[in-house]
């Protein structure tokens, strides 16, 4: 039970010094829901700019991705090497992408778990899944509580994101294709498609 115990915080210690090892700089913590107005110099409305950090790609951190093969292996760290902790084995699921190093990124999905992905695993093409609930969630024709009614989508359904707008995001689910409220969805920020 000792040693059990020793190997369990020579692992969590490891894991510790590998992650500061893989930050050298220190960046200040920005939340992805921080947005900065700027106004235009030519007089135009004032627009809203993207104020996360910059990842090694160029990319920002924290974003949202989606898993582009039928499989994919997560990693303990970034690298062949570490162990594999598991394998998602469902196309098009969201992650979010909160680290970069080398062609590795770290990902976290809409339970919490965290891990590390090959990046050519991953796509560009932007998903949302159902989040959990008792309920099936209504997909309506307008961005509106009385819109006519689509389907009814369960928990876990995964659709493509196409736009959002007024707290209600346009998805397409199989062949339908319809307005799911914000709320109800993982995988799009609260500031993304600001209008």
């Amino acid at each position: 039970m000792t040693r059990l115990l020793m190997l369990r915080l020579r692992v969590g210690l490891s894991l510790l010094v590998l992650m500061a090892a893989l930050a050298p700089f220190s960046i200040s913590a920005q939340s992805p829901e921080s947005v900065e107005a700027s106004g235009g110099a030519s007089g135009d409305a004032p627009t809203l700019q993207d104020a996360r950090p910059k990842g090694a790609s160029g990319l920002p951190l924290p974003r949202f991705v989606s898993i582009k093969s039928d499989a994919a292996n997560v990693r303990r760290g970034p690298g062949p090497d570490f162990p594999l902790l598991w394998q998602y084995q469902r196309r098009n699921l969201p992650l979010e992408i909160i680290g970069e190093y080398d062609g590795w990124r770290q990902i976290r999905d809409h339970q919490g778990a965290e891990g590390w992905m090959k990046a050519p695993l991953l796509s560009g093409t932007r998903s949302v899944i159902v989040r959990r609930s008792a309920h099936a969630v209504t997909l309506r024709a307008v961005p509106d509580a009385t819109g006519g009614v689509i389907a009814l989508v369960q928990p876990g359904v995964i659709g493509t994101l196409d736009d959002c707008k007024r707290g209600w995001c346009e998805v397409e689910v199989d062949s339908y294709d319809g307005w799911l409220p914000r709320d109800q969805i993982w995988g799009v920020y609260p500031f993304e498609f600001s209008q």
